[in-house]
């Protein structure tokens, strides 16, 4: 147990050792004093004082005598201070009353009557975060600001907001942010329209968030615990105003309340503001809380749930299961080991992940521990997976859970991730937003579990699961509560193809029921209030508001001094092109490393295969170490090292190189045997444990599926740039659609010809790892940088250096300027974009204020207000120009909208004023402090990439020099993209489908042709060439569509058997590989036609195609999507093989 003891100590000593010297708290260090348990301070007690030695911080907990509001401050040196305020909210029905609450209140209050206040704190003030979230069981208000006197202003509006909203007057504000009845005239259509509504439509569109919410629902019946919080569309409607009323009324009280105060601040400022503004006209008050704790079970429930899947949808293995265990009753030192056993339970090595792969019940399967009610309950997932197979799927979670029982955890494994979480905490500060991500999660753990210690002792719970390892505690954990819990639930959601038209047509049908059920005089009515709602909703601000917004100015552009921290950064090259470059961190002894090899060399064609091995490296075993032993190590050594793909891309060159890069944090103690292991992992990970690699293959299908439903915005965006240059073309091409498709059909040739994959993943693995240019970046404190450079070149030498000849890479495939993509979603995200040298203009700074005025003044209440999407998207940066709504109604609309921004910039009466709350706010948000260590390592990024703090210092003046006399310039930049830009739209089939005439491809994500339905050639051609504009025209320039001579390419006739054999020759032959030229024996040789017998005879000799049990071809028979899938995966494999 030597190392156990190790861990023990350590835990204690970790925290001093790793932080920098500077953050030590010292007695002398120019912070408040702070007060003693008992002072009383504007009607404040201090009932606790304490420290978080994680983020090098005293602490003191205050409660309001008069109404026992508790206030907690955290006090240290970050220039980043934040407030919070928050609630216990119990989410009492699926209306989401508390998420339409949270949007409401920040509409304006009685001292700030302005209706979108929140959205002027986020955009005119010096603000550095603005936002509310809503949790099951609290909601809560954070603000932050470099400034205090900004964040004292930003604290009074959130004060006055939660605790005079103006909606008591105003009841429009509700209809905009939760629903209401539309219609425009007596002949139109009714329709639903509301922020809350078409943001939680969106929400609930994909199926992890819903099986989620159907686990919670089985888990606890009848409790708020099972209600979604955000709110189910079909419920929102039922929510009535005066039920919101009496929700703000029942919860947002002082009594019910927690502030927190975060940063190097005078809280005495904050104290007397609360107070005398605010908590002094409230009396303390009981606030009954009832969340509905649930009691066990006596028997484990089962569900299913139907998912509502498009007509079209591929429903085969897109289920989600779920078997969640509730873990009533635990301490928190028992939830710490559940964590703990949940991290071992996801690591690539565990037992449960090599059953799951071999059991092929699902695509991926994952442990989640969710602590956001408060009975927090371990949930076993299997996404992408065989809905018939729940029961399977919970005998292989019990039977694994109980070898692992017998045979014990693997203590190795759990000492190493311990470790880790150490080191991952000791790096806290470099996270951006700190104050604000621990005020939420104190939230949190406030409401579920009235703790505030949470944080303070973390590195004490760590430390007491390190006591225990050997002792038998984690087996008895599980046993307790997963073998031994009843209080548990298996469930399936799965996708219902139709579901979604179904259920469409259904809410179509009852608003035209209640329309005719209508009197004449209620629809005029309804034709009024709807005109009445949108005259207040496109109202101006007044003079008088224009007045108010000044007044939450504590900070003038003006004043803003324009500073860059310049590093000096130190460069040191090799014999064959290798970089070595250092910056030094004011840190304690850890060290940030990152590698990037230049992948130059990889053919086109081979792009796919070199993703793939960034997902393999660290994930297979080497010569040295099984995979079981690597998972340890690269634990215990590497914080959040991983592989990937990506560009270097230079400033104003358009030229980039791609890399294969890995980085990874450290203890710089340990540094020798980090290079040691990375060493081991580039040089002899064994690509041919092939049940391994296809494990891993069907597991990325599995999550980039889930990802690119569950946050579509990400495709979009991806998919949308990469017309704009080569580099995120590249980009695009390894990480998007064409990638998956490429996992798709490499998992059916793993089954067949697995020699092939493996053969070629070593040849590019070969052309990879390669120590020609390659860069190796280090950031630590000047100790760290001896044992980089003394360390670093045991790694560098043992590489081979092999000449790079750079492939060519403009000719990869690229989206369609005009591009739909459809998959299972109630809601559209649309983006418009161009790049800086497709408009023709250099990029500068002085755009990016005027920019977010559009956002703030035109585009936000256009789309979000007007026209119901959830949210807006704007930016402007070296690269190109963006926008983008999400989560929208709308399409055609949407792009009108964006139209008309030049019209409007002409037009807008914009002061010079104006504009400077927005310069203030842009250049706050660019010079927002980061941590320690990714400063310097970002400088060491931006210094590759020929940035320089020169060029940060002129982003910097041209922000602050924009003047309104440049809005015509601005008009003009628009326009340019209008004429230029990439229109992209992810959305529902039907929704696209209504609006096709916009597009020139249509992309139908999962959504394909029945595998038995016969294609026609045109059919074909879009599927070889899904994602590629034009695809007939492509085909037929590039020979593989040919005509008659006539003009006649016959692409609207069926495909035959016979002409998809001459599809896939000339496809081999596009690949370099000639198939012609083999014999066959085949019966009925003479019906096939002469231009095609030589293609069919090559194909049938090599396997690709099959013959009846007859022998015979059917040359004139139709083909169907099966057929070509089939054959699609024999083709690959023979390219594959005959490549390597």
């Amino acid at each position: 147990m030597r190392k156990v003891v190790s861990l023990a100590l350590s835990a204690v000593l970790l925290l001093g050792v790793l932080l920098s010297p500077a953050a030590v708290f010292a007695a002398d260090d120019g912070l408040v004093p702070l007060p003693e348990a008992g002072d009383i301070i504007s009607g404040f007690k201090v009932t606790e004082t304490g420290e978080i030695g994680l983020v090098n911080a005293r602490t003191v907990l205050f409660e309001h005598i008069k109404t026992g509001a508790k206030l907690y401050y955290i006090q240290n040196r970050d220039i980043e201070k934040s407030f919070t305020i928050a609630f216990r909210t119990p989410a009492v029905d699926d209306t989401g009353v508390n998420h339409i609450l949270e949007h409401v209140v920040l509409h304006g209050s009685e001292k700030y009557p302005l209706d979108d206040v929140a959205f002027v704190l986020m955009n005119q003030t010096y603000s550095s975060y603005v936002n509310a979230f809503t949790a099951p069981t609290f909601t809560a208000y954070p603000v932050a600001s470099m400034s205090e006197d900004q964040l004292l202003r930003l604290a009074d509006v959130y004060l006055d907001c939660v605790y005079n909203p103006m909606v008591y007057k105003e009841k429009n504000i509700f209809r905009r942010e939760a629903w209401r009845y539309e219609i425009q005239d007596a002949d139109g259509p009714l329709t639903i329209n509301g922020t809350v509504y078409n943001e939680m439509k969106g929400n609930l569109s994909n199926i992890t968030q819903a099986a989620y919410n159907n686990t919670l629902k089985t888990l606890f019946p009848g409790s708020p615990q099972s209600n979604i919080s955000g709110g189910d569309p079909e419920k929102i409607r039922n929510l009535t105003y005066d039920q919101l009323i009496e929700t703000h009324r029942a919860y947002y009280h002082p009594s019910n309340s927690l502030m927190i105060l975060y940063g190097d601040l005078d809280y005495t400022r904050f104290l007397r503001l609360i107070n005398d503004g605010y908590l002094s006209r409230y009396e303390r008050m009981d606030i009954d809380i009832d969340y509905g704790k649930v009691g066990p079970f006596e028997k484990k429930a089962e569900a299913r749930f139907p998912f509502p899947a498009a007509a079209a949808s591929n429903t085969k293995n897109a289920a989600q299961i779920d078997y969640a265990f509730v873990l009533n009753d635990i301490t928190m030192d028992d939830l710490y080991g559940i964590s703990a056993i949940a991290a071992l339970l996801n690591d690539d090595s565990s037992p449960l992940k090599k059953a799951f792969s071999e059991n092929q019940i699902g695509g991926s399967i994952y442990v989640g521990l969710n602590t956001s009610t408060i009975q927090p309950a371990l949930i076993f997932t299997a996404a992408s997976a065989d809905e018939s197979k729940a029961e399977e799927f919970m005998a292989l979670v019990d039977g694994c859970l109980s070898d692992i029982v017998k045979k014990g955890f693997d203590e190795e494994l759990l000492y190493a991730m311990l470790s880790r979480q150490l080191l991952n905490y000791s790096v806290i500060t470099e996270q951006q937003h700190l104050g604000v991500n621990l005020s939420v999660s104190l939230s949190l753990m406030w409401a579920n579990h009235d703790d505030l210690d949470y944080y303070s002792d973390m590195v004490g719970y760590i430390r007491n699961l390190a006591d225990k390892l050997g002792t038998g505690y984690y087996e008895g954990l599980a046993e307790k509560y997963i073998l031994n819990n009843n209080h548990a639930a298996l469930v399936t959601t799965y996708p219902e193809a139709g579901l979604a038209e179904k259920q469409e047509a259904e809410l179509r049908q009852y608003l035209d029921g209640l329309k005719a059920s209508m009197s004449a005089y209620e629809i005029e009515k309804l034709v009024n209030d709807t005109k009445a709602f949108n005259e207040w909703n496109s109202r101006d601000a007044g003079t008088e508001m224009q007045e108010l917004i000044e007044v939450l100015q504590a900070v003038k552009a003006a004043d803003l001094p324009v500073e860059v921290r310049e590093r000096e950064i130190k460069e040191a090259k090799g014999p064959d092109g290798e970089r070595f470059v250092t910056a030094t961190a004011d840190v304690g002894e850890t060290g940030l490393t990152g590698i990037m090899f230049d992948t130059s060399a990889v053919p086109a064609e081979k792009l796919h295969f070199l993703r793939l091995i960034s997902d393999l490296l660290g994930r297979l075993g080497t010569e040295k170490y099984t995979r079981e032993q690597l998972s340890t190590l690269v634990m215990r050594h590497f914080a959040g090292a991983s592989f990937t793909l990506d560009t270097i891309t230079y400033k104003g060159s358009g030229k980039f190189t791609p890399v294969l890069a890995t980085s990874w944090l450290g203890l710089m103690g340990e540094y020798g045997d980090q290079v040691e292991l990375l060493k081991e992992i580039l040089l002899n990970t064994d690509f041919s444990d092939s049940s391994t690699v296809l494990a891993i293959i069907r597991e990325s299908i599995a999550n980039m599926k889930q990802s690119i439903t569950f946050e579509p915005l990400n495709i979009l965006m991806m998919r949308n740039m990469a017309v704009a240059d080569d580099s995120s073309n590249y980009r695009n091409y390894v990480h998007g659609l064409d990638y998956y498709n490429f996992l798709v059909q490499l998992e059916q040739v793993m089954q067949t010809q697995p020699e092939a994959v493996i053969a070629e993943l070593e040849s590019v693995h070969r052309l990879a790892v390669n120590r020609t240019n390659m860069i190796v970046a280090f950031a630590g404190n000047e100790n760290g940088i001896s044992v980089f450079k003394d360390k670093i070149g045991d790694l560098v030498d043992a590489l081979p250096a092999e000449e790079i000849v750079p492939q060519d890479y403009s000719a990869l495939p690229k989206p369609a300027r005009r591009e739909a993509i459809t998959l299972d979603t109630t809601v559209q995200y649309n983006m418009l974009s161009a790049g800086n040298d497709e408009m023709g203009i250099e990029y500068n700074g002085k755009f990016i204020p005027i920019l977010q005025m559009v956002n703030d003044t035109y585009l936000l209440p256009a789309l979000r207000y007007q026209n119901g999407a959830y949210s807006v998207i704007a930016s402007y940066d070296g690269h190109s120009l963006r926008l983008a709504s999400y989560r929208d109604p709308n399409i055609t609309r949407t792009y009108e909208i964006f139209a008309a921004i030049p019209e409007f910039l002409r037009n807008a009466a914009i002061t010079q004023e104006d504009l400077e709350r927005y310069i203030l706010n842009t250049f706050g948000a660019r010079t927002l402090p980061t941590g320690e260590l990714s400063s310097a390592y970002g400088s060491i990024v931006d210094y590759l990439t020929g940035w320089s703090a020169e060029d940060s210092m002129k982003l910097l003046n041209e922000i602050k020099s924009a003047t309104v006399e440049d809005l015509e310039e601005a008009a003009v930049l628009f326009e340019k993209l209008l004429e230029n830009g990439t229109y992209t739209t992810v959305g529902s089939a039907s929704r696209v489908s209504e609006e096709i005439a916009l597009f020139e491809s249509v992309i139908a994500f999962e959504q394909q042709t029945d595998t038995d339905e016969a294609l026609t050639t045109a059919q074909f051609i879009e599927f070889v060439l899904q994602g590629i504009p034009n695809p007939l025209d492509v085909a037929k320039q590039a020979g593989l569509l040919r005509g008659d001579g006539k003009g006649n390419y016959m692409e609207g006739e069926p495909l035959t058997r016979e002409r998809l054999a001459v599809f896939l020759v000339r496809i081999a032959a596009m690949n370099g590989i000639q198939l012609d030229g083999i014999d066959a024996d085949i019966a009925d040789c003479d019906d096939i036609s002469q231009w095609a017998r030589d293609s069919v005879e090559a194909l049938v000799g090599l396997g690709i195609m099959g013959l009846d049990e007859n022998g015979c071809f059917n040359p004139g028979d139709a083909v169907t999507l099966s057929d070509v899938n089939n054959a699609i995966y024999a083709l690959t494999a023979l390219l594959m093989a005959q490549a390597s």
